[in-house]
Parts: structure tokens; sequence; C-alpha cells
């Protein structure tokens, strides 16, 4: 059941899909450095399947709560799960209309590159943006648009969906674990979008060469490679900034540019 190609496709989408280090990225990167075939649908079907777990299982009690509120009809003025749907408008809207293009003519290692260094010198300053620092309980929902405006920046490849949703929100003046959380959240929905729209893909789609036991074990990889992500980043931010994160994306930038450019 072990082949290296899954097990790196694996490690590689687990670890960088809740990092500010953009997993999409990372992928076009392996993707340029093997001379592997394309993994198919259903691997990338059950690898964003595990990732999701993973977040689920850390997000446990926030997503109880929201849940709950849910379904007893407790709304408030400000309601997270109506953040969470705000938040999720604008990517939706305008992923609709530029994914395919962006598919075609921005998946290329130089506009990683380039994005990697451009969106690590946003988060620095946002990061680092000296004003009140709030918890996203506190969020209003206009805060929580503009947090899905920069959401639209996940698009190009190299920038990373979590990276630009937390730069939003530490611009927004939240706290760097409440900007690390929120973003979470903001990848269910957008995670599950992805998991249908692939799903419905690979139903129309010719392949036929579906190993099962291949697409699992990159699936269980990226489950646990995700879950040790998500901790050992809120530990950092934690007790420290974002810098280790911005650092490791400049240097990836220019070693990109340094070879690709």
């Amino acid at each position: 059941m072990f082949e290296l190609q899954y097990f790196i496709i694996g490690i590689v989408q687990g670890f960088t899909e809740f990092l500010p280090i953009s997993s999409s990225g990372h992928l076009v990167l392996v993707s340029e450095l093997t001379i592997w075939q394309d993994q198919g649908l259903f691997t990338d079907v059950a690898v964003h399947f595990g990732t999701l777990l993973a977040v689920i299982i850390y997000l446990r009690s926030h997503i109880t709560a929201l849940l709950k509120n849910f379904f007893s009809f407790q709304f408030t003025q400000n309601d997270n799960l109506i953040k969470i749907i705000i938040a999720t408008i604008p990517a939706v809207m305008v992923g609709f209309f530029i994914f395919d293009f962006i598919q075609l003519y921005l998946r290329d290692i130089k506009v990683v590159a380039v994005s990697s260094v451009v969106f690590a010198a946003l988060l620095f300053v946002a990061d680092h943006f000296k004003i009140k620092i709030s918890s996203w309980n506190k969020m209003s929902y206009t805060q929580a648009f503009i947090i899905g405006i920069f959401q639209v920046l996940a698009f190009i490849p190299g920038a990373s969906r979590a990276g630009v949703t937390i730069t939003g929100a530490r611009f927004l003046g939240f706290d760097r674990s409440s900007a690390a959380i929120f973003s979470m959240l903001l990848s269910i929905p957008i995670i599950l979008a992805s998991l249908v729209l692939t799903s419905l893909d690979l139903m129309i789609s010719a392949e036929v060469n579906i190993d099962l036991y291949k697409s699992l074990f990159a699936a269980i990889i990226a489950f646990i490679t995700a879950l040790l992500s998500i901790n050992i980043m809120m530990q950092i931010i934690q007790r420290y900034t974002f810098n280790i994160f911005i650092i490791y994306r400049v240097i990836l930038g220019f070693i990109l540019l340094y070879f690709y450019a």
C-alpha cells in the first residue's frame, strides 16, 4: 500500500493546508520537482477529506457551539455562523468566474515564488501593526466581509488561503490565535465546496483507475500531518509571532526565483 508519491502528497497537503505558507503553491512545486503522473481526482478528494476531518476535530468545541446555536435558533446580532457565511461569500462568487483562468494561466512556479515573498511581506506588516487587539468573537459583520475579500486573494498560487485570511484579521486588530481560528473555521466551507466540485468532476470524468488503498493511505497521512501542523502553529503563535512562517516563505520564494526565474 505504501508508495512515496502518495506519502509525499499526503504530507504536503496536510502540513501546508492550515499554515500561512500555501498548500497549492507547494503542490505546484512538487509537480515541478518530480516526474510523477497526476495522482488523480479521487486522491485529491481523499486528502482534502483528511484535512477537513483534522480541522473539525481540532475545532470541535467551536463547531459544537456554532451548531448548537443554529439548531436551537439562538441567533444574535453578532452570530458567529453568520460571520463565517459572510466571509465565505466573496471567495465563492469570485471563484466561480476566475477559477478556470487561474488553473490555466497562473499555476506557474514563478507566480508561486513572487506570491510567496509578496504575501509574506504583507503578513509581516499586519502581524506587527500596532493597533487594538481583540477576539474574533467580537468581530463585526463588516470585518468578516473584509476578511472574505482577503480570502479572494488565495486564488493566486502561492498566496495561501490561511495566510491571506490571517493577514486580513491581523490588519483588523484581531489577536494571533483568533486570526488563526477564524481562518481555520473559514477553511471548512471552502474545503467542503472543493470536495463537492471535485467529486462532481470525478463522477463525469473517464477516470477508472482508482487505487482505493493508495488514496486512503494519502488521506490518513494528510489527516495526521494536518492535525500536527495545526497544533504546532497554535503553540508557536501563542508564544511568538508569525515570523517563522514569514521567513520560510521569503527564503522559499527567493530560492524558487533563483532556480526558475
